[in-house]
Formats: structure tokens, C-alpha cells, sequence
């Protein structure tokens, strides 16, 4: 299976950069491919979870 590969997000990766939307939809889609082959769905429950935080709403929090 060969894909292209998006340069400009690799840039950003290179660079410690990441854009969460685009990141979260790679984790996504990265999920829909494996689940099917994954006997127990179980083991995909951090992944959920990590999805999950990266959706939900940024608060903001001052360290001090």
C-alpha cells in the first residue's frame, strides 16, 4: 500500500509544529483502518481516549 505523503505536515512534524485538527483526523482515520482487524476492540480504548482529549474544547490554565 503506497501513499502520497502531505510534505507541508511533515514539514510541521519536522519541526514540532502539529495542527491538532489535522492530527486527530490522521488518528481517526488511522483507527478505521486498524479496528476491522482487531479481534478485540478493547485494545483500541486508549486511542478513543486520546481522540477524545484532542476534540474536546482548550481551556486555558496560567502556571505560576
Amino acid at each position: 500500500m503506497e501513499k502520497d505523503i502531505d510534505m507541508q505536515a511533515l514539514s510541521a512534524a519536522q519541526e514540532g509544529v502539529v495542527d491538532s485538527d489535522r492530527f486527530t483526523a490522521y488518528l481517526e482515520s488511522a483507527m478505521a483502518e486498524m479496528a476491522p482487524g482487531i479481534e478485540d476492540q478493547r485494545t483500541l480504548f486508549a486511542l478513543r481516549q486520546l481522540i477524545t482529549a484532542l476534540r474536546a474544547p482548550r481551556t486555558s490554565t496560567a502556571v505560576q
